[in-house]
């Protein structure tokens, strides 16, 4: 098996190994009709990145989504069609519940003071 050092979210977090077989298991559930299999596949991808520690909403994901379809468009010819919020919302909604809850909710992160002041400092361009 591979090793999962790569594995990451949108936002950074690891996904730990025991999750990744039942990622991959909902990965290959039913495709939804309208959608082609790697329009679906895309949307999973981004999807996954709502079990984050920093718990970004479904609306938030969406728009990071829409995006990333966007910025595809841009460079292809035959652009990837947009799933509304509803859809993707049922697609969110599908994941492994344990997996999204244990990223979400079931770790504290520690934000370290140096970190947020830089991250601010940057934001802000203050040097």
């Amino acid at each position: 098996m591979m090793q999962n050092d790569d594995a990451r979210l949108l936002f950074g977090d690891r996904i730990p190994e025991h999750f990744v077989p039942e990622l991959r298991r909902w990965a290959r559930e039913k495709r939804w009709g309208y959608f082609t299999k790697d329009e679906i596949d895309l949307f999973r991808v981004a999807a996954v990145s709502y079990a984050d520690a920093a718990r970004p909403t479904v609306s938030q994901v969406y728009r990071v989504l829409c995006c990333l379809v966007d910025e595809d468009a841009a460079r292809n010819r035959i652009p990837v069609r947009k799933p509304s919020l509803t859809t993707f919302r049922r697609i969110v909604k599908s994941m492994p519940e344990e997996f999204v809850r244990y990223m979400r909710l079931g770790r504290l992160r520690r934000i370290h003071t140096f970190e947020l002041v830089s991250a601010a400092a940057q934001a802000l361009e203050i040097n």
